[in-house]
């Protein structure tokens, strides 16, 4: 049981984390542009926003994200921060003169805080765990016993962690390859994609209002 629940964790980090996303572009951006250490810093701290809504959905609190103006206040942050960032990635493509060494970027201010914000002010992540979670709590997958929650938890750090440092690496080794167009051009699709997901994200916040 103990080992069922580890490994449904860690499948569920698997499956949470892998489709790409506002993370995954902060990621690549981040990434490109200082390596290894700032992209994997946009992953740990994407990965206590996730702990933070599998712990709510395991301790019963999912209804507290069904109440309107929590979800509204969700849904205005992740807005805001993905037009943030968004902005300063079309930044970097129009104004970076080309691709920055190691050392002029070694500074990881931001990339940390940066992947808190995207994961906890995702209301996409709340849904997520509204049913993912409710269901496994239902079919007894997880919260029958602390131990099964604890291993549960345990196996979906776990996860998500293999996936950062995955995430990262690959990052970093795209970087020898990179030239200055590149650098341009990818930091311009992802500043565009994040705004493309705040609009998106907006949409969804206003469509119930109509």
């Amino acid at each position: 049981m103990i080992f069922t629940a580890a490994l449904t964790g860690a499948l569920i980090a698997i499956s949470f984390s892998a489709p790409p996303g506002p993370v995954t572009l902060e990621t690549v951006r981040r990434g490109v542009r200082g390596g290894f250490g700032p992209a994997l810093h946009v992953q740990l701290g994407s990965i206590l926003g996730d702990l933070l809504w599998c712990c709510v959905a395991l301790l019963g609190l999912a209804p507290l994200a069904q109440v309107a103006w929590l979800r509204g206040a969700l849904a205005v942050a992740g807005v805001l921060v993905l037009v943030y960032l968004g902005v300063l990635g079309i930044r970097d493509a129009l104004k970076a003169p080309g691709v920055p060494t190691v050392e002029a970027t070694r500074s990881r201010d931001g990339a940390f805080r940066s992947g808190i914000f995207i994961s906890m002010a995702n209301p996409m992540a709340v849904g997520y765990w509204l049913s993912v979670g409710g269901a496994l709590i239902g079919a007894g997958a997880i919260g029958a016993s602390t131990a099964q929650t604890v291993w549960f938890v345990a196996g979906f750090a776990g996860g998500t962690l293999v996936w950062a440092f995955a995430m990262a690496f690959a990052v970093r080794w795209s970087k020898r390859i990179m030239t200055p167009a590149i650098f341009r051009l990818v930091n311009l699709v992802c500043g565009m994609a994040l705004l493309l997901f705040s609009v998106t994200l907006a949409s969804q916040m206003l469509g119930p209002l109509n």
